[in-house]
This record gives structure tokens, C-alpha cells and sequence, in this order.
């Protein structure tokens, strides 16, 4: 295991995941062994805007029965899980963090859908499939954790079928200045690797994609993070997954949007 792969294990890592969530479904009046996709969607979509951004994100893409995906960072698996169910394609989902993916497959056997949807532990950096296995490569908030984004893409594009789609939300550096720590996926600098817009755009293009649309995202998000920042915390939301410093966390990424120190994107890029 490098020391990479350790730094970002320990700050995903929160014991007894399963548990809270288990708890928080039955206080609701749900079963915890047989759970709806749609209490869970409070809970497993754990990146910046929740299930809001997944259907936003997949409405920008097509997506069909029987196509294949690759989730890279699948964290628990809640946008896999929704992909298979309303789209009906299979999903296949990666994560570093082992509890996550333990979390993940355990929901999804619970969710009945083994058949749709496999998690296993994976690295972004060092995808372990087939070349062109997949129709659509899908990824959220996963890049800011990555320094070599052209390994990255490179593997990407070789695991997308000629004219497969690879999408993404990310975020980059903004004209607001340094990031003001801690955000969501750091607590200072040495798991935060951003690129700035054209250093994203370029890199894409270097590496065999043509991009199809790359939409700053960052207002509508900002409107969902200070909708939930000034409502109380509720009983079912990820901080079940991130702890308890989930909102300073929270805060600490909304006003590095609002100072534009940071900027979120969405977007589609095709294997060229």
C-alpha cells in the first residue's frame, strides 16, 4: 500500500458506518435489511449537491440498458446503485477506502442489486479492466485527491470504448486565491491537488478526449450546500458516513466557492 493510498484511506475512514446508518433507517420507519433506494439517497450520494448532482450529472449523458459503467470512487455506492435502477445499465464500482466499498456492497445486496451492481476496492491510478470494457467512465469528486491527472485520464480513456463517454464533477482552482482549509476532502494541502480551468481543459484534450460540454456547476451547488448549512443537521444525511466534522467541513467548502478560491465543474467529455 503506498503512502498515498494510506493518507486518503485515514481521512475517508469512519468506524461503524454500517451501524449508524442501520440505526437511522429504523428510527425513520424503515427496514434496515431491506432498505429504499430512496431514504438511502440521503445518506450514499456523498459528493458536493447529493442525489440533486447525480440526476443532473446523468441527465447529461446517455444512458441505456445494458450499457456498462465504471464508477471510479464509488464511495458507498448510492450514484451506482441509482444508475442501475432507473437506467438499468450494470455498474461497476471502485473505491480506496475498504470500509466504503464493505458499506457499499453490503447496501447494495440489501437493495437487491448484486446483479446490476458490483463494488470492489480499486485505484483510480491503476484501473484493473479490460481495454474498452466500458460505455461510460463516471466519476465525483475524485481528482482533487490525485497529483498525476494524466496517468489518470490515460487510464480512463483506455478503459472507454472508441466514442465512450467519460463524465465528471470535479472541482478546480479558482481566481479567489490559496484554498482556506479544511474542505470536504482535505484538512490542509497535502491531499489536495487542484488544476486550474485550462489546465483541466488541456489535459483533457492531451489525452485523447474532446470535450462535449464542461459547465460551471458552482452556483447551483452553492444554493444546495447553504440550503443545507442553515437547516439542522438531519438525523439521515452523509455525515453518518464523514463524521461529525462533516458540517465545518461543509462550510469550509462553501465559502472557498463563494470567494471563488475554488470552482465546481460538470462535465462530458468524449474518447476521441
Amino acid at each position: 500500500m503506498t503512502e498515498r493510498t494510506e493518507a486518503i484511506q485515514a481521512h475517508w475512514t469512519r468506524a461503524g458506518v454500517l451501524g449508524r446508518i442501520e440505526a437511522a433507517l429504523a428510527a425513520a420507519g424503515h427496514d434496515p435489511q431491506c432498505p429504499p433506494l430512496a431514504a438511502l439517497s440521503a445518506i450514499d450520494h456523498l459528493h458536493t449537491g447529493g442525489l440533486a448532482t447525480t440526476k443532473d450529472q446523468a441527465a447529461g449523458i446517455t444512458l441505456t440498458a445494458g450499457m456498462r459503467v465504471l464508477d471510479i470512487g464509488c464511495g458507498i455506492g448510492g450514484p451506482a446503485r441509482h444508475l442501475a435502477s432507473t437506467f438499468g445499465c450494470r455498474v461497476d464500482g471502485i473505491d480506496l477506502t475498504p470500509e466504503f466499498i464493505a458499506v457499499g456492497q453490503e447496501l447494495t445486496e440489501r437493495a437487491g442489486l448484486t446483479a446490476r451492481v458490483v463494488l470492489r476496492d480499486g485505484d483510480g491510478l491503476a484501473l484493473d479492466y479490460p481495454d474498452q470494457a466500458f460505455d461510460v467512465v463516471w466519476c465525483q469528486n475524485v481528482t482533487m485527491h490525485i497529483a498525476d491527472k494524466d496517468r489518470f485520464l490515460a487510464g480512463v480513456r483506455r478503459v472507454l470504448k472508441p466514442g465512450g463517454v467519460f463524465t465528471s464533477t470535479e472541482f478546480s482552482s479558482g481566481p479567489g486565491g490559496e484554498i482556506v482549509f479544511p474542505v470536504q476532502w482535505a484538512y490542509d494541502g497535502r491531499l489536495s491537488f487542484l488544476d486550474s480551468e485550462a489546465q483541466m481543459r488541456e489535459r483533457l484534450v492531451a489525452n485523447g478526449f474532446e470535450i462535449v460540454e464542461m459547465s460551471n456547476y458552482s452556483d447551483v451547488v452553492r444554493g444546495r450546500m447553504r440550503a443545507a448549512a442553515s437547516a439542522a443537521m438531519p438525523a439521515m444525511s452523509n455525515h453518518l458516513v464523514y463524521g461529525d466534522d462533516t458540517p465545518e467541513r461543509q462550510r469550509g467548502t462553501l465559502q472557498n466557492l463563494d470567494e471563488r478560491r475554488i470552482i465546481y465543474w460538470m462535465i462530458v467529455a468524449e474518447r476521441a
